[in-house]
């Protein structure tokens, strides 16, 4: 098996359903352990810290795909605000913009399978802040996607300034991690967060990582949730979180266990 160098750009590809993914170059030889990037295709797997935890996993023989965000790039449509602010413009007027993500992502995992890139007995998503939001949903809807690590997540969007006047919306609080828990007590996550984030809530991150791990708990499972809490105040991610999500992919009993690289 000849591995691609770690500086191999990142190449744009579609689904058979016409899903925009970004794809490092594949290692050949088989089905190989995936991670999915939730964030813009090309710029995670080209561009610093996203690219850290993409690459790092890829030069150990993981095959990596990145799929973008809701309003974000192509994602966004002419209409709308960018980001954030167009994910509060789709719920202000009751429109889940987390389903159809998460279909799309089955999508791109779908194809991966199909074509013999993807292990489906070894598929992972990770994403920082708003991306790991959307990386514990599309986990929550696709059991295939085994572990998750997540920095600085957003568990509640009621937490975000632009969310500010939808408290009472119930779409937008039936979107909250919480609400995803027991979809996901089978599954491994890691979950980094600065001790003093205000943005995405420190204290909101803590409540979903215990009671994931309640969860999990409740059908005999141990230590399938890893929280780390960084003295970091604000709303940030390190170069030093993706070296360890990359190294706590790389630990885990599903990679090990399955035959393969």
């Amino acid at each position: 098996m000849v591995t691609p160098a770690p500086e191999s750009p990142p190449e744009l590809r579609h689904t058979d359903a016409g899903t925009a993914f970004g794809i490092l170059p594949p290692h050949g030889g088989g089905p190989a352990a995936t991670v999915l990037v939730i964030v813009s295709p090309l710029d995670a797997l080209a561009d610093e810290p996203y690219c850290r935890l993409a690459r790092r996993l890829h030069g150990r023989g993981w095959d990596v795909a990145s799929l973008d965000l809701p309003c974000h790039g192509d994602q966004r449509r002419a209409d709308e605000p960018e980001g954030l602010e167009g994910w509060a413009a789709r719920t202000g007027a009751g429109e889940d913009f987390v389903a159809p993500f998460c279909r799309q992502a089955r999508d791109v995992v779908d194809h991966l399978v199909s074509a013999g890139i993807a292990d489906p007995s070894r598929l992972a998503v990770a994403g920082t802040s708003r991306a790991g939001f959307l990386a514990f949903h599309a986990a929550a809807r696709d059991p295939r996607l085994a572990a998750v690590a997540a920095l600085a997540p957003v568990s509640d969007l009621r937490t975000l300034t632009e969310f500010a006047g939808q408290d009472d919306n119930p779409l937008v609080a039936r979107l909250a991690l919480l609400q995803a828990v027991d979809a996901l007590a089978d599954r491994q996550a890691w979950i980094a967060i600065g001790h003093a984030d205000q943005r995405v809530g420190t204290d909101k991150v803590v409540a979903f990582a215990d009671a994931l791990t309640a969860a999990g708990q409740a059908r005999g499972l141990r230590d399938q949730v890893t929280l780390r809490i960084f003295p970091t105040p604000g709303h940030s991610s390190f170069p030093q979180w993706h070296d360890e999500a990359a190294a706590w992919f790389q630990r885990l009993r599903f990679i090990m266990d399955t035959p393969g690289r």
